[in-house]
């Protein structure tokens, strides 16, 4: 894994956890295709976390150069919403996303771009509301979400080996693949 996102949270996360299921090396430069792909290990799944991409586009769009799929996450409130697509400071991701789809130094085609519903209340009528509204403004949202759970809220810094933490990510991580954006 490498950590794009200028907080650190994940590598921080990584060295505090104890039983931290991989390597993750700190990587929040906007020279990313430069810098770190060329040291990537093609035959492995590299997860590249750049946090909130609104705030370091520039973070962003040298990862997206690289990057096979894009897993952009959005709990379904306004605030989240808002942060997406008319963040009061930073970029939009579909200005982020436009600079994909041209052609980049280390890519030929741009990566795929999916949205995962995260912090989802169960049975909350929100949920439905803002996959259709991302749907609507053009965005391809899985049908896969993850739950509003403390076990996986407060995950942050603590052990990983929570069996009841996993299942939502088996779901998406099948639905990942069943789709094609794993090799």
């Amino acid at each position: 894994m490498y950590d794009a996102d200028e907080s650190q949270q994940l590598a921080a996360w990584a060295r505090d956890a104890g039983d931290f299921p991989c390597q993750v090396v700190s990587a929040a430069t906007a020279f990313f295709a430069d810098t770190m792909y060329p040291f990537m290990e093609p035959e492995r799944i590299n997860l590249v976390d750049v946090g909130h991409a609104e705030n370091h586009p520039e973070i962003v769009d040298s990862v997206l150069e690289v990057a096979d799929a894009a897993l952009v996450t959005v709990s379904p409130t306004q605030p989240d919403y808002q942060r997406l697509m008319r963040p009061e400071k930073g970029t939009p991701a579909d200005e982020d996303g436009q600079a994909v789809r041209e052609p980049a130094r280390h890519r030929r085609p741009a990566p795929t771009t999916v949205v995962l519903l995260n912090r989802c209340q169960a049975g909350a009528k929100s949920t439905g509301d803002y996959k259709s509204k991302l749907r609507a403004d053009g965005w391809d949202v899985l049908t896969s979400t993850i739950p509003r759970r403390e076990a996986i809220a407060s995950v942050v810094g603590f052990p990983c080996d929570k069996p009841e933490r996993r299942a939502p990510y088996d779901q998406l991580v099948t639905e990942f693949a069943d789709r094609g954006l794993l090799k």
